[in-house]
């Protein structure tokens, strides 16, 4: 059988590149959070008169938001790799359960906003579209992915316990996804929604640093 080496500088890049994604893919969703000019946390009509009010700053963010979700990829592949390293099946369970956080499977309710607020619709009718859409679709019941994606994180933090990775770091992961959604039930505002998401990527970053040089150990 033929093996590939793996050059010692590619190797190099490898593992940064996957250290900056774990910390960059989470602390673009705090910042865009923390600055945002509406109330993140607020609901329904609340929710999209504060967005129309701050229409302005949607493209900026919207920018952002992709910026993190195409980072969360190889994040959560340094992630798992250092989880797996200590326990190989909840690491490997956690890392596909993760994933479902950067898979567009659920809708962009932002966007939907967005393009109402655009062609003229006024909020209540906006509402309505908004929550028929997330609740009146076929696959309305994608949204609650989300969910899994903060346990395959959960999960990942048990794993990574047992790993090389500094154990305030492996807690702060096991911590962070129960604090995100929290912010949002209990509608605490921007900053703490924020500051969650802040947590959550000191313990990506924590986690991700112990990354061995050569790819191929795991």
């Amino acid at each position: 059988m033929t093996t590939v080496e793996t050059p010692p500088a590619t190797a190099g890049f490898t593992r940064y590149a996957m250290i900056t994604c774990a910390v960059v893919a989470p602390l673009a969703l705090a910042l865009s959070l923390l600055f945002a000019p509406n109330d993140a946390t607020a609901e329904g009509e609340a929710y999209i008169r504060s967005f129309v009010a701050n229409l302005d700053g949607y493209a900026l963010w919207s920018w952002i938001s992709a910026l993190s979700f195409a980072a969360f990829i190889p994040g959560i592949f340094g992630v798992g790799k250092v989880a797996r390293s200590g326990r190989p099946v909840l690491g490997l369970v956690g890392m596909v359960l993760a994933f479902i956080l950067a898979l567009p499977v659920s809708l962009d309710t932002d966007g939907v906003i967005y393009a109402a607020a655009k062609i003229g619709l006024d909020v209540p009718t906006t509402n309505r579209l908004v929550t028929e859409l997330n609740e009146g679709l076929p696959t309305s019941v994608l949204g609650f992915s989300f969910f899994l994606g903060l346990l395959g994180f959960v999960l990942l933090g048990i794993a990574a316990l047992r790993s090389a990775a500094p154990k305030w770091a492996a807690i702060a992961m096991i911590v962070a996804p129960f604090l995100i959604p929290i912010a949002w039930f209990a509608q605490l505002g921007n900053l703490v929604a924020g500051a969650a998401w802040l947590v959550f990527a000191a313990a990506s970053g924590g986690i991700a640093l112990v990354l061995p040089a050569d790819p191929r150990r795991t």
